[in-house]
């Protein structure tokens, strides 16, 4: 009776055994040799059913049996070597797109091997992420090894990990020379702080870009603009920062080139307009001068034309004058609401007298800019008078004040007869003006001044409604 109890135990645990192994994710075989030939005698799991096979097609079968024969002959080597006895053989497995580890461990009674127990686990997911990671590798690698700008790699302290070749062209050191060695201490001729910066990248700044001057290592000064950023990893901790250089001294060249050649093309053109301008009233003097030499009686007439025609080459001079005077800009933080304050209440009696108001828009507490106050507010007068006029009428000239990232916007609405779009694009040129006694160089110098302050002027006009300029300072 104990004995029938004890079968009846054994069997039921086996049959639970049976049904958690064919629960498993991964799967469990066994197989033993017979007659030189292995073959399985066990087989469960999910794994099984995944790669598309079943116990019933395993069980009682050998290898070559429902694999290749090829794939079949590769495994057996790994079978013989486990029913020698030897521990930890494993091999990889594929099927299809699953991909398994199998492990071989032998199960011996009195020194023999009589069972080989094989546990499988899907590697599908990991193989993957390697497969992954290899191509991301090897485009790494191609991105790395060919492209055109320079790429260092540091560690977070700055210590140079790898460099490509075009880094090496750039400066001239080689990769051996640079490895190891703290980017600080290289004689790169830096200006900028490259250890305040790996700080504000590892504080979370993700991209630092600017242009800077640094020497080869044959003191040649070269232009280069410089990228730098963090490398993290999985947890979003900074491991070490990349910079990626390019040489722009060819394109600063080209630049200074086109520069030059520029001026010579408003040289050219202040030359022609300002000899087309002055020709006008000596031209006039001189008719009057022959009107009185022919004449016996002097007119007063003439002679208040004659004045007026001298002013009027007067003015044009001294503006020509002002453009031609090279000067440097003595630059200085300001806050552009009090300078602006300050030319309206200059020009608030002027505005007055032509039935003009103004409507100031402007935030109480303003970002300093740094500016020539004197150059600033000879915009902002040539602006506003020139809305002034541009409303014989009367109406309202609206000045706004915007902050924005990293520049200030300042903006003059009028409600004047507007400019037609075809003639914007010529603002700024000399001795172009859309006013009758206007010489056009004013609000060429107020480009002028703001280009040199790295702003910019831009105007948007509707024909009969009016016009806006918008003037854009770097804070």
């Amino acid at each position: 009776m104990n004995k029938r109890l004890g079968d009846n135990f054994l069997n039921f645990a086996d049959q639970e055994y049976r049904e958690i192994l064919s629960e498993q994710q991964g799967m469990t075989f066994k197989f033993k040799l017979k007659q030189g030939r292995f073959i399985h005698t066990f087989c469960a799991g999910q794994l099984l059913y995944k790669i598309g096979l079943s116990p019933e097609m395993i069980i009682g079968k050998e290898l070559r049996d429902f694999l290749p024969y090829d794939v079949a002959e590769y495994k057996e080597t790994f079978y013989h070597e486990a029913w020698q006895g030897k521990e930890g053989i494993s091999y990889e497995g594929e099927k299809g797109e699953i991909f398994y580890l199998a492990s071989l461990r032998p199960i011996k009674q009195s020194g023999t091997v009589i069972e080989v127990i094989a546990s499988c686990v899907d590697i599908t997911e990991r193989k993957k992420a390697e497969e992954e990671l290899r191509a991301t590798k090897e485009l790494l690698e191609s991105l790395f090894g060919h492209p055109v700008d320079g790429i260092c790699v540091t560690n977070i302290e700055g210590i140079v990990i790898r460099v490509n070749h075009s880094f090496e062209k750039i400066f001239g050191w080689t990769e051996e020379e640079l490895v190891g060695k703290s980017v600080s201490s290289l004689p790169l001729n830096m200006k900028s702080d490259i250890v305040e910066i790996s700080k504000q990248l590892q504080k979370g700044m993700n991209v630092i870009s600017f242009e800077t001057v640094t020497q080869r290592r044959d003191g040649e000064m070269i232009y280069i603009h410089l990228t730098m950023s963090p490398i993290k990893d999985a947890q979003g901790n900074v491991i070490a920062l990349t910079g990626i250089t390019r040489d722009i001294s060819e394109r600063k060249r080209s630049e200074d080139f086109l520069r030059k050649a520029d001026k010579l093309n408003v040289v050219g053109q202040l030359a022609a307009g300002f000899a087309h301008e002055v020709r006008n009233p000596l031209t006039t003097l001189r008719g009057f001068l022959q009107l009185m030499q022919s004449k016996e009686n002097w007119n007063a007439e003439y002679a208040d034309i004659m004045v007026a025609e001298i002013d009027r080459i007067n003015s044009i001079i001294s503006e020509f004058l002002t453009i031609a005077k090279p000067h440097s800009l003595s630059l200085k933080k300001y806050d552009i609401g009090i300078i602006l304050q300050n030319v309206i209440t200059l020009l608030e009696a002027q505005a007055t007298l032509n039935n003009i108001q103004f409507h100031v828009q402007m935030e109480s507490s303003l970002p300093l800019v740094k500016c020539s106050e004197i150059e600033i507010k000879q915009v902002f007068v040539n602006i506003i008078k020139n809305a002034i006029e541009a409303m014989p009428s009367g109406g309202e000239v609206s000045i706004v004040t915007v902050v924005q990232t990293n520049y200030i916007y300042i903006r003059f609405i009028d409600q004047g007869v507007g400019i037609p779009e075809t003639l914007i694009q010529r603002l700024g040129e000399p001795f172009f003006t859309t006013k009758e006694k206007g010489t056009g160089l004013g609000l060429m110098m107020c480009y002028k001044i703001i280009s040199d302050h790295n702003g910019k002027l831009t105007v948007n006009s509707i024909v009969g409604e009016g016009t806006t300029f918008e003037i854009k300072l770097p804070l």
